[in-house]
């Protein structure tokens, strides 16, 4: 399958512009109940994944965070890349930083159960009260754009209503 990209580039940035880039793995995950596993905490729902660290591969990074926020780990065969989303930001994070943000998803399909035991949250995460739940994929868009009245990161919430409507093309 080839990964649809959607990009956001309201300055006009070139890719030699940009001089600082961050990446991000993060997945739709659906059971065979025909649910969809979201993120929840901060008032945000989100799917699960992460940024990618220092010598990571991007595919080393999603199963790091899935393991991290959902307790599974997956085995390589039950993902494949759909969809890409990206960000070109002028002066962000700060004066002088054009930041260029990718943030890949990946569609699994697996009955594996989360395991919160096995799950490892960052601090702000703690605070912000994660978990996560399965929503069903006939209501799932309802449940994120109620969110948007209430939720603290408006793009992240609609960049998950994106990703989970491509996904339901599919």
């Amino acid at each position: 399958m080839i990964m649809k990209k959607i990009i956001y580039n309201e300055f006009n940035l070139k890719d030699n512009d940009i001089n600082n880039t961050v990446y991000r793995a993060k997945a739709v995950i659906e059971n065979s109940n025909g649910e969809i596993l979201l993120g929840y905490g901060n008032s945000n729902y989100q799917l699960p994944g992460g940024h990618l660290e220092d010598n990571e591969s991007i595919d080393e990074c999603l199963n790091r965070e899935i393991e991290e926020e959902v307790g599974i780990i997956l085995p390589k065969e039950k993902r494949e890349p759909f969809v890409s989303i990206i960000y070109y930001s002028k002066d962000y994070p700060e004066i002088g930083i054009n930041s260029k943000y990718i943030a890949n998803y990946y569609m699994i399909k697996t009955d594996d159960k989360p395991n919160l035991s096995k799950i490892s949250l960052t601090e702000n995460e703690k605070e912000g009260m994660f978990n996560i739940k399965y929503i069903n994929k006939n209501d799932v868009l309802k449940v994120l754009e109620e969110s948007l009245k209430t939720c603290t990161k408006e793009n992240v919430v609609k960049d998950t209503i994106k990703v989970v409507e491509e996904y339901l093309k599919i």
